[in-house]
């Protein structure tokens, strides 16, 4: 147990935090270190396949007697600048098998991202189809709350089990649209009527309509008088 504790911080020191420091160094100073750069980057590369190694197959040999151990110093001779250990490993056999293999490396890659993406598209959407599912029995099964008969529905009545269930169809397919806050419920507002004309009298529309001379008689004319 002290053993493994001992090589945990060791490699930790030597083979993360020591190259994290001298990675910024190499980065942030001008110019910018060509030989330390390169060979920093040639650790990080045999580093994340390592790293790779123990997510997938350490269980199986992680029995082996004095593992860590081993694994703590093999992480130490790649990491020292003194050893140059990084740059040999990447050079002598990462390297080749990469030029080699960069066109089949590049269709697998290719293939397995689109596959897991697509495998993952689709068991998301069967759990959504599931949730969905669920919402709407439960829905079908719960019975409908009604007010009481002569009063009216209290504030937020309205927000019934069928409009949780079409907020959700709305904000579902996209994971942060999911958690904003859902809109109030307030009524449209009703449409304001267009103003009617008010009826126009029917004096002043029958002087305005029919013209004065037809309301007027004409003056009679004096007939003379016999003498």
């Amino acid at each position: 147990m002290i053993l493994s504790f001992l090589s945990h911080v060791l490699a930790a020191w030597f083979a993360f935090l020591l190259p994290v420091f001298a990675t910024y160094k190499a980065l942030s100073h001008r110019p910018v270190s060509e030989p330390e750069l390169e060979r920093l980057t040639k650790y990080w590369s045999l580093l994340g396949i390592i790293v790779a190694f123990e997510y997938l197959a350490e269980f199986l040999i992680s029995w082996i007697p004095f593992y860590w151990e081993i694994k703590t110093l093999a992480l130490i001779v790649l990491a020292l600048p003194q050893t140059q250990a990084s740059t040999y490993v990447y050079d002598t056999y990462m390297l080749p098998y990469l030029q080699t293999h960069e066109a089949d490396l590049d269709a697998d890659v290719a293939s397995i991202n689109a596959k897991t993406f697509a495998f993952l598209q689709a068991r998301l959407a069967a759990l959504w189809q599931f949730i969905s599912n669920a919402i709407n029995k439960n829905a079908a099964a719960a019975p409908q709350a009604t007010g009481a008969p002569g009063q009216a529905n209290p504030a937020g009545a309205g927000l019934n089990l069928e409009s949780a269930m079409s907020m959700l169809r709305t904000f579902g397919p996209s994971v942060m649209n999911a958690f904003q806050p859902a809109a109030s419920n307030q009524p449209a507002p009703s449409p304001v009527p267009s103003p009617v004309p008010s009826p126009v009298p029917s004096a002043y529309a029958s002087s305005v309509n029919t013209p004065a001379a037809d309301h007027r008689s004409a003056p009679s004319f004096p007939e003379p008088q016999p003498a």
